[in-house]
C-alpha cells in the first residue's frame, strides 16, 4: 500500500505530461490509485485536462481512465462513481469529434467497460429487484 499524498498541482503536471506511452499511462494510474480517497478531485481534473487537449491527446486521457477503472475496482467504487459522470460525454466528444482512430478507440473503451462491469452484478448501473 502506497502512502501517496493528493497534491492537485502535482496532478495537474503528470497530466499535461502524459503521453500514449504504457510507462506513462500505468504510473499515473498507479499514483492515481494511491490517492483514490480523492477521486473526486482526480477526476474532475481529468476531465478539465481532457476537455482542454488536443484531439490527439484526448486519447491518452481515455486509455488512463481505463487504467484506473480496471485496476481499482478491486480496492474500492471511488473510480468507478466519478468517473460514470464524466466518461459518456469524453466518449461521445472523442467519437464525434476524432478520426477513425479515435472512433475506434472510443468503441474499444465501451466494449472493455460494460464487459468488465457484466460479471459482477452489484456494479452495474441499473439492477432489477
Amino acid at each position: 500500500m502506497s502512502n501517496e499524498v493528493f497534491d492537485g498541482p502535482a496532478l495537474a503536471e503528470k497530466l499535461s505530461k502524459l503521453n500514449n506511452s504504457q510507462q506513462s499511462i500505468e504510473s499515473l494510474s498507479r499514483w492515481c490509485i494511491s490517492c483514490r480517497k480523492k477521486a473526486k478531485p482526480i477526476v474532475e481534473t481529468w476531465d478539465k485536462f481532457f476537455n482542454s487537449s488536443q484531439r490527439e491527446q484526448r486519447i491518452s486521457f481515455l486509455y488512463l481512465a481505463n487504467d484506473i477503472l480496471q485496476n481499482s475496482r478491486r480496492k474500492g467504487s471511488e473510480f468507478v462513481n466519478e468517473f460514470w459522470k464524466v466518461l459518456p460525454g469524453a466518449l461521445k466528444l472523442v467519437y464525434e469529434n476524432g478520426d477513425e482512430h479515435g472512433k475506434k478507440v472510443a468503441t474499444r473503451l465501451v466494449g472493455s467497460l460494460l464487459f468488465c462491469q457484466l460479471p459482477s452484478p452489484s456494479s452495474c448501473l441499473y439492477t432489477s429487484d
